[in-house]
């Protein structure tokens, strides 16, 4: 993480209000995000639950143990301030956001969705936060070139 904020000309996390980590498990893409101002760490997923898998079984121990982790850093990171601020962050409650586009209708665009979410989140509540998408938007993935957008921007 060092290197990436050296990269990104970050010498502190004392001013940042979001720090997002995507994640890839059992072949499916989503985000975690730590959002200082809420103190919390909130799970942005295109994808509901299905009514006969759990968070756990979905999401494992993965957003608490990134928690943990995170906290290590941030702790070590900022080791002569902030003393507390490893259990502030290790307390943080995880909230799963709920958008009013998420569906289980599209089981291919979670990478694009996952970037999507990290271009247009900017800590609003879930039912503020406006991205362009809408409910069952297969076709206007397909249709309005999302797809094609997004590979430019991130791989040219």
């Amino acid at each position: 993480m060092k290197k990436e904020m050296k990269h990104a000309q970050v010498n502190t996390l004392e001013k940042v209000d979001l720090v997002f980590f995507p994640v890839v498990a059992s072949g499916h893409y989503y985000l975690l995000c730590i959002n200082f101002m809420k103190g919390s760490l909130e799970l942005i997923d295109n994808r509901l639950l299905d009514n006969n898998i759990s968070f756990v079984q979905k999401y494992k121990n993965h957003p608490r143990t990134l928690l943990r982790a995170f906290a290590t850093f941030y702790a070590t990171f900022h080791s002569t301030k902030n003393k507390n601020m490893f259990e502030e962050i290790c307390n943080f409650k995880t909230k799963t956001l709920k958008m009013k586009w998420r569906s289980n209708d599209n089981y291919d665009d979670c990478g694009v969705y996952l970037l999507k979410h990290m271009e247009t989140y900017h800590g609003e509540k879930d039912i503020e936060w406006e991205n362009g998408l809408q409910l069952n938007n297969v076709d206007q993935i397909e249709h309005d070139g999302i797809t094609k957008k997004l590979k430019n921007a991130m791989c040219f």
